[in-house]
């Protein structure tokens, strides 16, 4: 969900100062900085603006290639657009972990070939509709599942959210007649 939670934890990830973010009248996250600067609405607006205050390395470099930095503008507004509303529609949800399981087939990351913003946003986006899924369902989306969870390893990524259980071990008390 694009939640003051997520963004809060966007911006640690980026390692910059959020200031104050929440709903404005019309239900839309805002962040203000200070009294002085305007305010910016929208998830998506907000994380392009952390992203551009960042300091840390890895995020630079990622933004020196224009390319790169537009496919990572693409996956804000795809977690925006598609994975959010996800976690209220289970139709929606498995359409979209469908999706981004046949894009991970061949792919580690979302982008290029290391942890980029857009995995932040994504894993943390999709973390509730992760955390529904039964321990079957997560077998049906191996690459989503395989991507999700090495990046609930990561510690500066999940940043103590709960770590969601893929072993399939634990299939063994649900269907204790296929597994010898």
């Amino acid at each position: 969900m694009c939640s003051v939670d997520n963004t809060k934890r966007i911006a640690t990830f980026l390692e910059v100062p959020l200031g104050k973010v929440g709903y404005n009248a019309e239900k839309i996250l805002t962040r203000t900085i200070s009294a002085q600067e305007p305010s910016i609405s929208g998830f998506s607006s907000i994380i392009q603006s952390l992203i551009r205050e960042s300091k840390k390395s890895s995020v630079r470099q990622a933004h020196s290639d224009f390319e790169t930095e537009c496919q990572i503008l693409q996956w804000l507004d795809y977690a925006v657009l598609f994975v959010a509303p996800s976690n209220k529609d289970k139709h929606t949800a498995k359409i979209l972990l469908d999706e981004l399981n046949f894009y991970l087939q061949s792919r580690s990351y979302l982008v290029n070939d290391t942890l980029s913003v857009a995995d932040v946003v994504v894993f943390h986006t999709i973390h509730e509709t992760m955390a529904n899924l039964q321990p079957l369902e997560k077998e049906n989306f191996l690459n989503v599942s395989r991507w999700f969870h090495h990046l609930q390893q990561l510690g500066e990524v999940r940043q103590g959210k709960n770590l969601l259980n893929f072993s399939t071990l634990q299939l063994l008390g649900w269907a204790t007649g296929t597994h010898t």
